[in-house]
């Protein structure tokens, strides 16, 4: 058994790890709105090679509370801390999947124009930034351990999934009125799905977060 210093030391290093892995997903989602929003096919086979990236420092993390697991044999909230950090970079590894799946849909969208003025991309917009916004609020409450804000990230799933639906119904109707937008339309569908399925991990993030802090699992419906 390895002094009390030296484990200390162990699980602030883990916490480090995984603030390092949503820091870089993150990026990931900035990087990817902005790949969607200049038509870069270019920014977009980047931002897909980088899953690759993310995908190691899971495994990396992985590995790391698998070894405190078995050398230290933890209890109590340091038990709870690294069972919740195994499913946390599980959450943060798809929302980067995510991010190259958007990116590749962005890329059959070929020449497609960006534009403010037309109602659906802008609202695709909005649900992209939003989402970025609650990963960024979901790192912040790992960090400072306030559960008020752990509450609020959750709520702000909501807001998404409404958004989910309005976007789908503009796309739906441009559908109906102009068919050579169909393939397109369907496109931008498969991408305003994947940006909910983020926010869906991002709160499976902030739940896992407030279950290390108080051994109690977030139902999300009653917040």
């Amino acid at each position: 058994m390895v002094p009390r210093r030296v484990y200390t030391e162990q699980l602030g290093q883990l916490n480090q790890m995984i603030i390092n892995m949503g820091h870089l997903t993150e990026e990931m989602i900035d990087k990817t709105i902005l790949a969607i929003q200049s038509n870069d096919n270019e920014l977009s086979k980047k931002i897909i090679k980088s899953d690759d990236q993310v995908d190691n420092m899971q495994l990396e993390i992985e590995k790391e509370c698998a070894m405190l697991i078995a050398h230290q044999q933890p209890i109590a909230g340091d038990l709870r801390f690294i069972l919740s950090v195994v499913k946390i970079v599980t959450d943060i590894e798809r929302i980067a999947d995510h991010c190259s799946d958007i990116c590749q849909y962005s890329i059959k969208l070929g020449d497609t124009n960006w534009s403010k003025e037309i109602s659906y991309q802008r609202h695709i917009e909005r649900m992209a930034l939003s989402a970025r916004d609650m990963l960024r609020g979901a790192l912040d409450s790992f960090v400072s351990k306030d559960i008020e804000s752990i509450k609020q990230i959750c709520k702000a799933d909501d807001q998404i999934d409404e958004a989910f639906w309005k976007v789908w119904r503009e796309l739906e109707a441009e559908m109906i009125v102009n068919k050579d937008f169909i393939k397109d339309g369907l496109h931008y569908i498969m991408i305003i799905k994947y940006l909910e399925r983020i926010a869906d991990h991002i709160t499976n993030i902030a739940e896992w977060t407030y279950y290390s802090l108080t051994g109690e699992y977030v139902i999300h419906q009653s917040i």
